[in-house]
């Protein structure tokens, strides 16, 4: 036995072959608690200087690096933006609560958690060396989220946990990487699940950076959904216009040549691939190339459980109020397998107004609709989300 030490978290008394394999019971987490190292910082004399960001990068982040974290921290209880009065603010924020390193913000509302008097269950959000196991490889830390099911009636209440980073100045065009891991016990079927995994917006910095209606400041913004209904698993897109405000959508005629928001991996893709070519997907589940027709599960587009799937966006602004030449652009596995360029991202500008409003934040996160179990079960489903980067162009790998 021995004590070990990974980054700025000591296990001792641990046999360190079975590290990796160790399980931390449900609810329990390994965190350093030591306020000089909270926060994230460690002694100069032990961190390297960071070398810089290759060009083109704006940010970058493989979760390794963070101290161990989780949305329900109890110091994060301010009393600001409660759950439910003694648990932590829905919304944590960089500067007044502990957030990850060179994130900004976290939006968290969980029905199951610790911090909600279930104990044997997971916050919303977690990156902990305890998960290392989910991680992309197999070590290290990722950025874990769980989605709760309720009974609760309807759209009365979604699950929900965001982590946000603002991209200043904000950018005409913006490129972002991830990669994604589903639970062994997602919920595939029954139909009707859906949840919200990336959006990448701009706001006008008053109110929320959370508020993208009912008196929000922000547009455009583009979001992914993963979502499951009666077609199959669905790549569905949601595209909200600008300028800053609350433009909930855009119309038909303003989202150009998009097929429709909630489409398939099919049909729906033909002609969007490099140069027009229809895109060739991998089946992961039969192996080959996904169907061009029919019903696609998630398990062919995603793989089976804990399998990494790398997910590529791409969103420019259209050149002008009015011009309908604004881009979205997606990639699986660094397939190209959609390509939207004629979309009126910002029909018009206040009076007054001259600049196009820029991407300025993305997170990954979201809510979840997700009523197909019973209270009685308080179920808790997890998606992992690794090595995310961030650009403000297109790699030319993928051109």
């Amino acid at each position: 036995m021995t004590a070990i030490t990974v980054a700025n978290i000591v296990m001792r008394d641990v046999d360190p072959p079975i590290i990796k394999a160790a399980q931390v019971p449900e609810g329990e987490y390994l965190i350093d608690t030591r306020p000089d190292r909270r926060d994230g910082s460690r002694p100069a004399d032990v961190v390297p200087d960071p070398e810089p960001a290759p060009q083109g990068v704006i940010f970058q982040d493989g979760f390794d690096d963070q101290p161990d974290w989780h949305s329900g921290l109890p110091e994060n209880n301010t009393g600001a933006f409660p759950v439910n009065g003694d648990g932590p603010d829905r919304i944590q924020r960089q500067g007044t609560h502990t957030v990850p390193v060179g994130w900004d913000s976290v939006y968290q509302d969980p029905r199951w958690a610790p911090s909600m008097g279930h104990p044997d269950r997971h916050e919303t959000i977690e990156i902990l060396a305890a998960n290392s196991g989910i991680a992309r490889g197999g070590t290290g830390k990722c950025f874990v989220q769980r989605r709760d099911s309720s009974d609760l009636n309807g759209w009365s209440w979604w699950s929900d946990g965001q982590l946000l980073k603002l991209l200043q100045p904000g950018y005409s065009g913006v490129y972002v990487e991830f990669y994604i891991a589903f639970s062994p016990n997602w919920t595939i079927t029954p139909s009707e699940a859906s949840s919200k995994i990336f959006r990448v917006g701009s706001w006008g910095g008053e109110g929320s950076e959370f508020t993208a209606f009912g008196g929000g400041n922000q547009g455009p913004l583009f979001l992914w959904d993963w979502k499951r209904d009666n077609y199959g698993v669905r790549n569905l897109h949601t595209r909200r216009g600008g300028p800053h405000g609350e433009n909930y959508v855009l119309s038909t005629q303003q989202s150009g040549s998009y097929p429709q928001n909630s489409m398939n991996y099919t049909d729906h893709i033909f002609g969007m691939g490099k140069g027009g070519a229809n895109p060739i997907l991998a089946d992961k589940l039969n192996g080959g190339p996904l169907p061009t027709s029919g019903i696609i599960e998630h398990t062919q587009v995603f793989g089976p459980p804990g399998t990494y799937t790398k997910i590529g966006f791409y969103v420019q602004t259209n050149s002008a109020p009015g011009a309908a030449d604004g881009i979205v652009r997606q990639w699986i596995d660094d397939v190209q397998m959609m390509n939207i360029t004629d979309i009126m991202w910002v029909p018009s500008l206040p009076a007054g107004v001259t600049e196009m409003p820029k991407w300025n934040f993305f997170s990954i996160g979201g809510n979840d609709f997700f009523h197909l179990y019973p209270d009685s079960d308080r179920r808790q489903e997890w998606w992992a989300a690794d090595d995310v980067l961030v650009r403000d162009s297109i790699p030319e790998a993928l051109l």
